[in-house]
């Protein structure tokens, strides 16, 4: 049996991995996962999907900055605990992991994180991209996307970013997330403009499959 088409993709923070990802399964018509794993994830824990949202690709309290705690209290505000969280990192990923398994045999896909690369069974058609680009780029992508007030805000995302995804990649899958022997190709995604890029990609994935028939 023919497996169905997979394409991983691993992406820095701000370089632009979501929308070229979205691209390219628009223009070989993929099915595109990425929120959908958070969600199925979230019901089979039982938790709202916020809350695995803001936990993952990375060791417990970064991503709390871009789900809210970016909000400022005034001074008289009574203080509100942050929920209890239900599950451990450890066990989002292993949920996550689970889903990626039925969902990718399932139907050709595009796949934005989650570690697919590492965590799918390797097959003859299956792509593994990863996009970086120099902080200069990402910066001024991210201040475009959160309508972040200072360059050195979107920085300080970026360096946290980089170093908990880092971390947990290592904890979770015991592989070095950046490491190009992972992938198929590493881009640097500021080269071209992000569409263009994407039907670069394209082209690269269809010699990619064309060398497996």
């Amino acid at each position: 049996m023919v497996p169905h088409i997979t394409i991983t993709i691993a992406r820095q923070m701000g370089c632009g991995g979501a929308f070229v990802g979205q691209e390219i399964a628009r223009r070989l018509q993929l099915k595109y996962f990425d929120r959908e794993v958070l969600r199925l994830a979230a019901d089979s824990l039982g938790v709202e999907e916020a809350a695995v949202a803001a936990s993952t690709e990375r060791v417990s309290s970064f991503w709390e900055r871009l789900f809210g705690g970016l909000m400022v209290l005034p001074p008289d505000s009574h203080y509100t605990p942050p929920p209890v969280r239900l599950f451990t990192d450890e066990e989002l990923f292993e949920k996550q992991v689970e889903v990626l398994k039925l969902l990718a045999p399932k139907t050709d896909c595009v796949i934005v994180g989650y570690g697919a690369a590492f965590v799918l069974p390797r097959h003859s058609r299956m792509v593994n991209l990863y996009f970086h680009a120099p902080a200069k780029f990402r910066i001024r992508r991210l201040m475009e996307i959160y309508s972040l007030s200072t360059p050195q805000e979107a920085r300080e995302l970026i360096e946290q970013s980089d170093a908990k995804r880092q971390e947990y990649f290592e904890r979770m899958t015991d592989r070095d997330w950046t490491c190009a022997d992972n992938y198929h190709l590493c881009i640097d995604t500021s080269i071209y403009p992000l569409e263009e890029l994407a039907d670069r990609l394209v082209k690269f994935v269809e010699r990619k499959l064309s060398l497996t028939r």
